[in-house]
């Protein structure tokens, strides 16, 4: 192990700490690269946001902010899955996926911005089930909220789904295209039934309060692990180990749980009507290809820069890259159940969710999905020498990760109308994400890249593949 302890600081004469991006190399500032790219973003959401389409620049802050938290969510199942089963091969890298995860408070200054215009009224995708609530905010030509035993209106079914109606047609008049609205009085009723049915749990105050709840868990258990963590690499105590290992399975619970509710409250209430009990899974499927395709770029970044010495290698990237094309299949499983079941059903409200995604541009990006985040990369990434190749294992988590946000991209804007790519999108992902991995880079350049204090560091340094 004489020449794994030290990492090489070939790029600067000043001494750094072991494992640590030498002062003036390029992951010693990498966070510039986000940074900018936050500012530009700042730029086209202002231009094409604020100053356009309202409605589109609520979209397309949702699309962003939910991508980075995907990156959270994989960070932390990494790290918790790590502690739970006590494995060694994924100590080395195991510092990525923390800090990731540790970026949750920048996510939740980010998100006020979209709460806000959600609460005021300026963002309008919550509008139809919030209008159960708020009348008083519904959109042109629906009447007052309907409430359970309430006999003001003739015919309350009727207006509640002229509010729907409305509220679909909403950004015609704004040159958007959208989706026409197709419904026969059996499934007006059907909707009409469904909203009402989840008016209790769709309603504004709750939604908020849940948010909040969210956030707090995702940032306790964050925290915990993180400064856990980095205390370990000062104090090298092995209790440390242990107690995170104590507090694994309640906090697999307790993401579990924030993470399914979280996409049924902001992604799977954009059609309030709509459900599916594995829209959650198929969530954290997406998470965890998200933040192993990342975790396989930095770290081969990081391997080709001689940033790390030896503490990473092909070993560990291969480890890696099995993980990464494990859940990708389990993407495509969860995925596909998710369709197949709601198809075989046949139940109407059930299937707007998919006609969505088939009409109005969207079936091209329903085929790409199938084909570019399953099918292509399954023959890339199941052969053993691409993943032990560095410079292919990079292309294919490249290609996986652009596949991941253009997955995201999926479950958001066919909401809002036919697939149109508008600057205010790139806009919105470039603000958020670039602040968000200014802030993961800012900490790449700075920490110890490994746990120096993991009693399991050692058999993580000698692991090798036996097969």
């Amino acid at each position: 192990m004489s020449d794994s302890k030290k990492a090489p600081a070939k790029k600067s004469g000043a001494k750094s700490a072991p494992y640590t991006a030498p002062e003036g190399s390029f992951w010693a500032k990498a966070w510039t690269l986000p940074a900018a790219l936050a500012a530009l973003g700042l730029v086209l959401t202002l231009v094409f946001g604020l100053m356009g389409n309202v409605d589109r620049l609520g979209y397309a802050y949702l699309f962003a902010l939910m991508t980075c938290l995907t990156f959270v969510f994989g960070g932390l199942f990494l790290v918790i899955a790590e502690h739970l089963t006590a494995g060694h091969w994924g100590v080395t890298t195991r510092r990525i996926p923390e800090i990731v995860m540790s970026g949750v408070p920048v996510l939740f200054v980010l998100a006020i911005p979209l709460f806000a215009g959600v609460y005021t009224g300026s963002f309008t995708m919550y509008d139809e089930w919030m209008h159960v609530h708020h009348s008083e905010h519904a959109p042109d030509g629906a009447d007052a909220p309907l409430e359970e035993g309430h006999e003001e209106h003739e015919d309350p079914e009727a207006s509640l789904f002229e509010a729907t109606v409305a509220h679909a047609q909403h950004g015609e008049a704004e040159g958007e295209g959208e989706h026409e609205v197709h419904h026969t009085p059996q499934f007006e009723e059907l909707h009409h039934h469904t909203l009402e049915k989840k008016s209790g749990y769709l309603a504004p105050t709750g939604w908020g309060v849940r948010a909040l709840v969210y956030f707090l868990v995702w940032m306790l258990l964050a925290f915990f692990y993180f400064r856990t963590s980095r205390k370990q690499d000062e104090t090298k105590d092995l209790q440390l180990t242990n107690k995170m290992k104590k507090w694994a399975p309640l906090s697999a619970i307790a993401f579990g749980l924030t993470l399914t509710f979280a996409a049924f409250d902001w992604m799977m209430s954009l059609e309030p009507t709509w459900y599916s009990t594995i829209f959650g899974v198929v969530i954290f499927a997406g998470s965890a290809v998200g933040i192993l395709a990342f975790t396989v770029i930095i770290a081969i970044s990081l391997i080709q820069r001689g940033v790390v010495g030896k503490a990473m290698n092909v070993e560990h990237v291969h480890d890696l890259g099995k993980l990464l094309f494990g859940f990708m299949c389990f993407w495509a499983y969860t995925s596909f159940s998710q369709w197949m079941l709601i198809w075989y059903a046949g139940i109407p409200e059930e299937a707007t969710w998919f006609h969505k995604r088939w009409e109005g541009g969207w079936q091209f990006w329903s085929l790409m999905l199938m084909l570019g985040h399953f099918a292509l990369p399954f023959y890339f990434l199941i052969s053993r020498m691409v993943k032990r190749r560095l410079p292919l294992m990079m292309m294919g988590a490249i290609w996986l990760l652009i596949m991941h946000i253009a997955d995201i991209y999926f479950y958001v804007m066919p909401q809002f109308g036919a697939l149109t790519l508008r600057p205010v999108d790139f806009g919105a992902l470039m603000f958020v994400g670039g602040i968000f991995f200014a802030y993961v880079f800012w900490q790449l350049g700075r920490l110890p890249l490994i746990p120096l204090g993991d009693p399991r560091l050692q058999r993580s340094l000698d692991h090798h593949q036996s097969h």
